[in-house]
């Protein structure tokens, strides 16, 4: 077997930063709050929440910065599992990322847009899912041309994201507070099995952390690059979520929020809070300046993840010869039938699966490879104490075991309150060993390759 195809690093620290921003910042940071009141009646609990979300996403940044340092090779989870234990391990994270981490965020983030352009646009809400598929049909075309014109478009979009979010925060300390969150026993509250089950929502939110892996082959410099773009924008992120969250709390009075029906998780319930502080802000149509201006930051995350995803096809295409195809790139860069696979993924997702479904099923298979990518860092520094690593992560033990901790108390947590989606999760796993099996007799030879 040849030697691991080497592609044209276009992609400088602006546009790795935007990538990882724009992955993590979808629909969660404007979706999940009104489902966090009805359960944690507590301001400081609900804040907590993001700061552990954050502290969770920050320590695993760091871990992954030192192996993408040493290991700047596209793809994301499988390209570090295919490293750290087998291919086994990477081919079932590759199908299984392609699918929950990238095809059902871009469904739920193109059906948020369609929902917001709904209430802005009254015609567009007659049509939900032809909007939805429609903004990823144009997103996927664009990506299709040279990789510069999607850096440059993910770098405009995502600059406007975080506008919009600092104009919300600021907006916010102008403004006189709603009304005061009601205090509960804050220990009380967090030892309540709903605290963890609602990280898993926050979790979701985060998401995106470890977005510049999954194009590492394509960044300039990635020993200097890929650390910086992981650590600033995931700790950006944190402090823009935590403020993002204290607006809503303070500019929607709490009466109103837990007036959104928590038993139905719809597009429309979800995005409620975001129209409720435009409201508070500016009056009746303050909803509507508010919605607009977090429909068009969606069209980042459609963009950012329409991007990152395919490249996790394509590296596999590199080492499984039967995905061949799916590798071939054009003079422009881009990888147009890994493209267009994921926008088929994604079409399939948007005509068949629910909001709920996603969410859950993301927050809780792709936090499993996620662990067992930290797992890999705690392993390769034991067993390979002299690799050369030209980024060492600071306190990398204390990150990395924090990180396993917070995430296996969600998921004990998850399991022990909505089982459901843990058993969907290890059935998806199951699955994708089942795709595996057939391929193994390729093994060997892609171990070989990336070793």
């Amino acid at each position: 077997m040849t030697a691991p195809v080497v592609t044209q690093r276009r992609l400088g620290p602006w546009s790795a930063c935007a990538i990882v921003v724009a992955n993590m910042i979808g629909t969660g940071v404007f979706s999940t709050l009104s489902y966090q009141v009805h359960a944690l009646p507590d301001e400081r609990a609900i804040l907590l929440l993001w700061v552990l979300g954050g502290i969770s996403a920050l320590a695993g940044a760091l871990c992954c910065a030192e192996l993408g340092a040493a290991r700047p090779r596209s793809g994301g989870e499988y390209a570090l599992l295919t490293q750290l234990f087998h291919p086994a391990a990477g081919f079932m994270a590759g199908w299984i990322s392609m699918i929950a981490g990238f095809a059902g965020p871009i469904a739920a983030a193109a059906l948020a847009f369609s929902a917001y352009l709904g209430k802005l646009w009254p015609a567009a809400g007659q049509f939900p899912l032809t909007v939805a598929l429609a903004l990823v049909t144009l997103i996927s075309l664009l990506h299709m041309l040279r990789v510069e014109i999607g850096a440059r478009f993910q770098v405009a979009t995502t600059l406007l994201k975080i506008g919009v979010m600092l104009a919300i925060v600021v907006a916010a300390m102008l403004h006189a507070p709603a009304a005061t969150m009601l205090h509960a026993d804050l220990g009380a509250v967090v030892a309540n099995p709903a605290f963890a089950v609602s990280l898993v929502y926050v979790t979701y939110a985060y998401l995106g952390w470890n977005a510049a892996l999954y194009v590492a082959g394509e960044v300039r410099d990635p020993q200097r690059n890929l650390p910086l773009a992981l650590i600033a924008s995931t700790a950006l992120v944190t402090l823009l979520y935590v403020a993002v969250n204290w607006a809503f709390l303070r500019l929607v009075p709490f009466e109103q929020m837990v007036r959104v029906n928590p038993g139905e998780m719809s597009v429309e319930n979800e995005l409620a809070v975001g129209f409720l502080a435009g409201r508070a802000l500016f009056g009746e149509s303050g909803g509507m300046i508010v919605g607009g201006a977090i429909a068009f930051t969606l069209i980042s995350t459609v963009s950012a993840m329409v991007l990152a995803g395919p490249r996790v096809l394509a590296a596999m295409a590199d080492d499984w010869p039967p995905f061949a195809a799916f590798g071939r790139r054009h003079s422009g860069g881009s990888p147009r039938l890994a493209i267009a696979f994921q926008w088929l993924l994604t079409l399939l997702l948007l005509v068949s699966s629910s909001f709920e479904f996603v969410i859950n099923f993301i927050g809780v298979s792709l936090t499993l490879f996620n662990m067992a990518v930290i797992v890999g860092f705690l392993r390769d520094r034991v067993m390979h104490p002299l690799r050369p690593r030209p980024f060492r992560a600071p306190f990398g033990w204390t990150a990395a075991l924090l990180f396993l901790l917070i995430n296996a108390w969600m998921i004990v947590f998850m399991a022990l309150n909505q089982p459901k989606a843990v058993w969907l999760s290890l059935a998806s796993i199951v699955l994708a060993y089942a795709g595996y099996w057939p391929m193994r007799r390729h093994a060997p030879a892609v171990a070989a390759r990336v070793g």
